[in-house]
């Protein structure tokens, strides 16, 4: 006769086995827990571009459950339930998120298995640092891993646990990972809030009924799915009314990481490109007879699309002037946040702006090389081409303030990219109606007599007028050089204080100077009047889109009082090309015979390092400024490496002694006859009440040894065994089957009284491997 061991009224699902709600109840459990996980994982929906992320983390979700059903049915330890987990991040890892790389990077390749890492521990900082919408790409590997680890735990306390709050706990957790990780403002954030509230209220009042079965037994069945209903409809209304009033819950006071990281990118290492104006121009004096660097005449870009003629293409928006050079700021002076700081960003950048949407690909010539990105206006989308474009785009920067984009590695000849953006037109431009928003941007221009220099030109008007009168004067008094020809008086590059004070003197001297001088000196003036004001160097797109030397120029550009940057073209203040100073000797402060380079600056140099035109021996390396943001400590390498290693072999170590034991396990119910087999069970039961602690010895009878486990079932089964073994008939393959599903009964039994910590050190237990020891003869016998 047969022994069922049943468990005792109020263990734990662990001490009444993994089948203690039933096939349907694990299957709405493990539904609940992948609804509120898509649901929480909608919230990325503004952080990805695209949808492959919700596949991403629902395919985690489903991989997690899984495995925490299975190793609930095999009534497996958590520590084994982690293994897998670790397992299942690694072999299926590159198929869920890399597969866009190749069917290569979908294998649990070496190579893959180094990315998957790497995103594990590196792919929160460029979460974080690159502005939203993000391409998937490698990064879908963090809402994988993030819904892995939810699934596998929420599954994990729902069936280990008779609770009905706790198994929420693994939900609500990925949803705040999920904001915190997240955008400021996303969309239809109540929506997915209630819906989140709804499914969690339900799931526990489905789980709570469980619970109260016992109680209501006698009671209709319709009572409690009324009361359910009722239960599920009073929160459903009250959310809306409730919500806005948690914590949190204004989207101004939401805690999300990103806005509290400041992207460690130091801008500041690429000097101005507006130091290297002379280059492009027609009267360049090459230093050293070196042609190949004058560049007026050489191609440095084409551009194919349907960008109109007469298009800027900016290389860089300069709105700090440090004393030295007006260069690219880390942070825009009249925006706060991430939008005035150059962010890593996908392929989509932002949503439409203001003015003409164009697309267009441009191709970059061997003569431009550098690390300013030459765009229009503002980029809606931009993705590199070719060789490395994974790279580019992953390193790639955008300040959304300046409309300025900076690859730290460069570009170089033969790289291209194609981008879609908004420009503005003919309208856009600055008049003398132009409200200005008031806010002067912050100059270091100590020492220079530019307050004079503005009423002096710019007469008694006031904001825009003033400047704009200024332009004219520029326009109408003004003198054009790129330097001087041979045998004439020279005239020096740069735009320093010192050398726009000689430029603005009234001396005997002479106002001459090219772009560079003139957009430089009237941004400053600008800055004294009180206007917003910044300079651009760019190309004007001609007629066949094949950008030269001789169409890049420099702007000014003035904020109006509606946020919109208004440009002053260059043709409006610089003066004609064919009006050169007079030969007459210059003023000391300007005349600095042979001299190309500016003086040296305290800040920041404006040599060519950065420019388009850098050499390779001025140019800097190809490393980004941030690689050393995640840097650990010394003393937590150290840690990682003489305490993390014997760590890991450990584990390791324990993880072979419970694959053991489960091989061990599933050979004794599989191998053999029945009669084996029924053998084989009974030195499982022996096996597992030595892993317990209990003393078991050989060379004795099954119910001596029964005896001594103590447990009446083990007497039943002891007698049980010796019946099948002993028997007249032998034992049939429903009888050894039978038989170990009474011992899988007693293993969970013998596990019942004993801690979590208890049943871990149980499973990793060398004990059962070890013979049984013999019992010490009596005394006398």
């Amino acid at each position: 006769m047969s022994t069922t061991v049943t468990a005792r009224q109020g263990t734990s699902p662990e001490a009444a086995g993994p089948r203690a709600f039933g096939n349907r109840q694990h299957l709405v459990d493990a539904g609940a827990i992948l609804l509120l996980g898509l649901v929480a994982s909608y919230g990325f929906r503004d952080t990805f571009n695209g949808w492959t992320f919700l596949l991403a983390a629902g395919a985690g979700f489903v991989i997690g459950i899984l495995l925490a059903h299975l190793s609930t049915l095999l009534a497996r330890p958590v520590v084994v339930l982690a293994v897998l987990v670790v397992a299942a991040f690694f072999l299926l890892g590159g198929a869920v998120a890399l597969h866009a790389d190749g069917v290569v990077a979908s294998l649990p390749l070496p190579d893959t298995l180094a990315e998957l890492a790497d995103q594990a521990v590196h792919g929160w900082k460029d979460l974080l640092t690159t502005r939203a919408p993000i391409d998937g790409g490698p990064l879908l590997t963090l809402p994988y891993l993030m819904g892995l680890v939810a699934g596998s735990c929420g599954m994990a306390l729902a069936s280990r646990t008779r609770s009905a709050i706790w198994p929420l706990l693994a939900p609500v957790a990925y949803l705040a990972a999920v904001i915190l990780l997240g955008i400021q403002w996303p969309t239809r954030l109540i929506t997915l809030g209630l819906v989140f509230a709804v499914l969690s209220v339900s799931w526990i009042a489905v789980r709570a009924g469980r619970l109260n079965r016992r109680v209501i037994q006698g009671g209709p069945s319709w009572r409690r799915r009324g009361a359910a209903v009722l239960l599920v409809g009073a929160a459903a209304s009250a959310a809306p009314m409730v919500g806005p009033m948690l914590p949190g819950a204004d989207s101004h006071d939401r805690m999300v990481l990103r806005a509290h990281i400041t992207p460690p990118f130091d801008v500041g290492q690429y000097p101005s490109p507006l130091a290297g104006f002379r280059r492009y121009t027609k009267g360049y004096r090459v230093p050293g007879g070196d042609k190949d660097a004058k560049l007026y005449d050489r191609e440095l870009m084409r551009v194919d699309g349907d960008l109109p003629e007469g298009t800027r293409l900016r290389f860089a928006a300069l709105d700090d002037y440090t004393g030295t050079a007006w260069g690219a700021s880390n942070e825009a002076p009249d925006v706060t946040g991430p939008d005035g700081q150059f962010q890593r960003v996908g392929t989509a950048i932002r949503d439409e702006g203001p003015g003409r949407e164009v697309t267009a690909t441009v191709t970059l010539a061997d003569d431009y090389d550098g690390v300013w990105v030459p765009t229009p206006g503002a980029v809606d989308e931009l993705e590199f081409k070719g060789a490395g474009a994974d790279e580019k785009t992953k390193s790639f920067r955008y300040n959304l303030a300046t409309d300025t984009g900076v690859l730290p590695q460069g570009l170089h000849g033969g790289d291209s990219y194609t981008f879609s953006a908004h420009v503005a037109g003919e309208e856009d431009r600055l008049t003398a109606d132009t409200v200005p928003s008031g806010q002067s941007l912050s100059t270091d221009a100590s020492g220079a007599p530019f307050g004079p220099v503005a009423q002096r030109w710019g007469g008694d008007g006031e904001g825009v007028k003033q400047l704009l009168a200024i332009a004219k004067h520029m326009d109408e008094e003004g003198y054009y050089t790129d330097g001087g020809a041979e045998g004439e008086a020279f005239y020096e590059a740069g735009h320093s204080v010192k050398r726009l004070s000689g430029f603005t003197a009234d001396a005997d001297g002479q106002t001459a100077g090219n772009d560079e001088q003139y957009a430089a000196t009237l941004a400053l003036l600008g800055t004294q009047i009180g206007l917003p004001v910044r300079v651009v160097m760019g190309a004007i797109v001609p007629d066949g889109g094949v950008v030269k030397g001789k169409d890049v120029h420099a702007w000014v550009e003035v904020k109006d009082s509606s946020g919109t940057w208004r440009e002053l073209p260059y043709d409006a203040f610089l003066p004609p090309y064919n009006r050169p100073p007079d030969q007459s000797p210059p003023s000391q402060q300007q005349l600095k015979s042979g001299t190309i380079i500016p003086p040296a600056a305290p800040v920041r140099p404006p040599s060519s390092a950065g420019d388009p035109l850098a050499t390779d021996d001025n140019r800097r390396g190809n490393q980004e400024g941030d690689d050393g943001w995640l840097t650990l400590p010394a003393w937590l390498v150290a840690v990682l490496t003489y305490v993390g290693a014997p760590l890991l072999l450990v584990a390791l170590l324990l993880g072979a002694v419970i694959t053991a034991k489960s091989v061990r396990r599933k050979r004794r119910r599989t191998r053999g006859a029945p009669g084996a087999r029924l053998t084989a069970a009974w030195r499982e039961v022996l096996d597992q009440a030595r892993d317990v602690g209990h003393l078991v010895h050989g060379r004795r009878t099954r119910r001596e040894q029964a005896a001594q486990i103590g447990l009446p079932t083990a007497a039943a089964l002891a007698r049980s065994a010796d019946r099948h073994v002993f028997g007249a008939v032998e034992p049939t393959d429903d009888d050894a089957a039978s038989y170990w599903t009474e011992v899988d009964a007693i293993r969970v039994e013998l596990a019942s009284g004993l801690t979590r910590w208890q049943r871990l050190r149980a499973a990793v237990s060398p004990t059962s491997f070890r013979p049984l020891p013999t019992p010490e003869p009596e005394v006398g016998a």
